[in-house]
This record gives structure tokens, C-alpha cells and sequence, in this order.
């Protein structure tokens, strides 16, 4: 049973957050018969100073299949995206490498910078923490404040950490870095954090599409313990009660989409969002990936 009042603004959020369907307005992106992602056609646009890479059509644009391997399909595509960087057509660089496959656990089509995922619409992955803690008998959550320096979501709340999944890392492997690096959080701590099932989201952004599925962990911290922010990623931590969370989360945007999709999931299996509420099966299937 629900312990805070039902609203409508949850299911609409969560709605607009995780069912849009790309292919409304965006082209489809093939490579070696999978479908990697979507993009503009503004994008693609750009994608035709190379033909010697890809096949632009009207219904869709193709990565040529004379690219055998993973290998060979990351060095063409390093290519194209170092130029557009260098253009202006793709914006905030990371350094950081991400790797594309049909699924999580398939074995890679290719490795991109991060910096280019929402341009080409690929499916990304992150491992999420909700930092939880008892205080005087009552469950609080803690809250991240994004820094004003961040290339993306600037200054919104978010989760206690988050991190995008690097090459060659596992989802429990960011999470122990990042929840080092973003809170302090000793990796002997950290370790104690539970996995959670996973969140997706998908929503339109200027670049084109943000696709990405969290692992979502919880850990209860001790009511002494505060995070201390390493990387400056992070401006403050606040933490709140879950009857304040619940508050905070009727202004949505205040959040970045990921971390509230992620606290909503959580609010939902700690039973202060239950079945009692017509749109609860709607906020499940919404969130699923």
C-alpha cells in the first residue's frame, strides 16, 4: 500500500520519458544486420561525406558491410567522428570509449566514442546507486546535485552516483568506480551495495535520440556517513526523506530523466508506490527494459 499521496505526474513523466518511438521522425541505423540505433536526418546528412562507409537511403542509413569486424567498423567510425567533432557537428567529448551490440551480454558490432551516442540513437548502459540511510527510524534517500561545469544536465539532482558503462567494464565494476569517485564511498562500503533490476529510458534530444538502460543498485549507508565528491562531478549532497523525495519528484525536471526513473523504481519496490494506484502497472511497463 502506498504511504504518499498518488499523483498523475509520475505516469505522465515516465510515459514521455521511456516510450518514445523513433521511428515517428528518426532513421533507422543498421551495422552487420543489426539494429544499432537512429539518428536525424540532419545527421545522416552529414554522414554522406562518406560513402566509402555508408549507405544513406531514404528510409534509412547503413554501415557498408566490407567493414568485417568490430575492429574494422570502430576505426571507420573513429574516423567519421574525430571529422564531425572537429566540425562542430558533435559536441562534448568524452575520450571515452562505449561499445554497441545487438544486447548487454552479445558480443560487440562496434566501440564509438561516448560523445557521438545520442547523434547515431545507440542503445547505452549505466549502473545507478540509490544511496539510502536510516535516521532516527526513517528511511532517507541521499541526493547528488550535478556540477554546473557538466557537459549534460548541468546542476539537476541526481542519483548518489551514476556512470555510463566504458568498454571493457562491467555494470558492477562502474559502480565501485564511480561511487568511489562521485560520493567517497569506500570500495568496502560499496561493496555492501545490493543489485536491483535494471530502468530504461528513451526520449528525444537535440542530438538526436537518448536510448540507455541503468542497473540500478541499492546501498543503505550509515546515518553517519556523508559523501565527499572526488572527481568535481558533483556540487553538494542532500539527504532527504522519502516523504520529501516524493515531493521533490512532482517537479520531475528538476532531476536529470535517468535519476528519476531510477528513484521511482526504487520508491516502487520499497512499497511507497504501490498497487493501490490505477497508473501502477503503467509505471512498471513504462520503466522495463
Amino acid at each position: 500500500m502506498s504511504t504518499l499521496p498518488h499523483s498523475p505526474v509520475l505516469s505522465q513523466f515516465a510515459q514521455s520519458a521511456c516510450l518514445f518511438d523513433p521511428a515517428d521522425s528518426l532513421l533507422p541505423f543498421t551495422v552487420d544486420g543489426v539494429l544499432a540505433g537512429w539518428m536525424k536526418r540532419s545527421f545522416a546528412d552529414h554522414l554522406g561525406d562518406w560513402p566509402e562507409h555508408f549507405a544513406i537511403r531514404p528510409r534509412g542509413v547503413g554501415m557498408l558491410g566490407h567493414f568485417a569486424s568490430p575492429e574494422h567498423r570502430s576505426a571507420a567510425l573513429a574516423e567519421v567522428v574525430e571529422a564531425l567533432a572537429a566540425q562542430g557537428a558533435i559536441h562534448g567529448w568524452r575520450g571515452e570509449l562505449v561499445t554497441v551490440a545487438e544486447s548487454f551480454y552479445a558480443p560487440p558490432v562496434f566501440h564509438i566514442e561516448r560523445a557521438a551516442s545520442r547523434y547515431f540513437g545507440l542503445t547505452m548502459y549505466a549502473a545507478h546507486l540509490n544511496g539510502l540511510t536510516e535516521r532516527n527510524g526513517e528511511l532517507q534517500m541521499w541526493i547528488a546535485k550535478r556540477a554546473d561545469s557538466k557537459t549534460i544536465d548541468p546542476g539537476k539532482l541526481d542519483n548518489l552516483t551514476a556512470g555510463r558503462i566504458a568498454r571493457g567494464f562491467s555494470p558492477w565494476q562502474t559502480l565501485i568506480k564511480e561511487t568511489g569517485e562521485e560520493a567517497g564511498v569506500p570500495d568496502a562500503l560499496a561493496q555492501r551495495a545490493k543489485c536491483s533490476g535494471a530502468v530504461r529510458c528513451k526520449y528525444l534530444v537535440d542530438e538526436g535520440l537518448h536510448h540507455e538502460v541503468m542497473f540500478v543498485h541499492d546501498l543503505l549507508l550509515p546515518a553517519d556517513f556523508t559523501p565527499q565528491n572526488r572527481d568535481g562531478e558533483v556540487a553538494a549532497f542532500h539527504c532527504h526523506s522519502m516523504a520529501e523525495i516524493m515531493r521533490m519528484l512532482e517537479t520531475p525536471a528538476q532531476f536529470t530523466t535517468d535519476a528519476a526513473l531510477v528513484i521511482i523504481d526504487c520508491l516502487i519496490r520499497l512499497g511507497y508506490i504501490g498497487s493501490d494506484r490505477d497508473d501502477y502497472l503503467e509505471l512498471i511497463h513504462a520503466m522495463r527494459p
